[in-house]
């Protein structure tokens, strides 16, 4: 938000009680929902907020309150946490502080993240001359009322052992990929060698988290690969 409209919502919001135990005016409501914005039945997500002053910064100990003009999401308590019964649909939530409120803010409802798989070999060998595993493939799946895969769940893909010259795109060590509809991650990944002297075996350990952030529930699954 431009200092000018923050200006402009100051002079509005004169007078109304606003005034936080910092001493500073609230003129705006900053939401901050998860990425992607949505509730499982059986979870628990927590929603945030923050107060922001005519600067533009957020104000330490605003109080947030929140509420929901819908039935498809229930609100636990006034302070974010929201949880639904259903398995599809969507339902909007509103921050508040003193009399200033946010927009109203959709999250949609999806199926459980009930499980998380490999789908693939779990062990791998790259012969000499390639670089490449095969694709390290995991799903996050729901199980009721049938098996589906879960999209745009975040998968994370971590190196267990320290092998030089072994990584995965962008040479890092931990890599963080998204699910399609498959519940597979889009794109494939696989882990490199830097060239043909590298030799070795490693593992690699596989984890997801729902959108409230809370585990994807799992055998703890790892991958091992050797390189020939």
């Amino acid at each position: 938000m431009t200092p000018a409209r923050l200006a402009a919502l100051a002079l509005l919001l004169a007078g109304c009680s606003d005034l936080t135990s910092t001493g500073k005016n609230a003129v705006a409501l900053r939401v901050l929902l998860p990425s992607p914005a949505a509730v499982e039945p059986g979870d628990t997500l927590q929603l945030h907020a923050q107060a922001i002053d005519i600067n533009g910064d957020s104000i330490p100990g605003a109080a947030i309150y929140w509420r929901t003009p819908d039935t498809t999401i229930d609100m636990v308590d006034s302070i974010g946490l929201v949880t639904t019964a259903l398995t599809s649909g969507s339902g909007r939530v509103q921050a508040r502080h003193g009399s200033l409120f946010s927009e109203l803010q959709t999250l949609s409802i999806r199926r459980a993240s009930d499980t998380l798989i490999l789908t693939g070999a779990t062990f791998d060998t790259v012969a000499a001359g390639d670089t490449a595993s095969h694709p390290l493939s995991a799903a996050v799946l729901s199980l009721t009322p049938d098996t589906a895969g879960i999209d745009r769940t975040r998968i994370t893909f971590a190196l267990l052992d320290s092998l030089s010259g072994v990584h995965f795109a962008g040479d890092v060590s931990i890599l963080g990929a998204v699910t399609g509809p498959s519940g597979e991650p889009a794109p494939a990944v696989t882990l490199r060698r830097s060239g043909p002297a590298v030799l070795g075996t490693v593992r690699v350990a596989v984890s997801a988290t729902r959108p409230s952030g809370t585990p994807v529930p799992s055998q703890n699954p790892v991958f091992t690969i050797t390189f020939q």
